[in-house]
């Protein structure tokens, strides 16, 4: 009898050292993919800003930055003959 309840002992701490276990393996799989989500979310935000901004900046300057060089004289213009 007193080795059916070792047996029984010993299986039912078994059971829950498994059991606590497999619950921090499962909280850490859960981390790993919290993590990999996030990293991802972070990546995605950082593009989309720099996007943005590269686009404001673009817009920005179109409309605000110096005016334009006059253009100088091209090497097609040929000379017009004079009378």
């Amino acid at each position: 009898m007193a080795s059916d309840d070792l047996h029984s002992d010993w299986a039912a701490w078994l059971d829950a050292e498994l059991a606590e276990a497999e619950a921090a393996a499962l909280r850490a799989h859960r981390r790993e993919e919290l993590e990999r989500r996030l990293k991802r979310l972070l990546a995605w935000t950082g593009a989309v800003t720099l996007a943005a901004g590269l686009g404001f900046g673009l817009v920005y300057t179109a409309q605000h930055g110096p005016a334009p060089r006059p253009a100088g004289p091209t090497a097609s213009a040929a000379p017009t003959p004079e009378g």
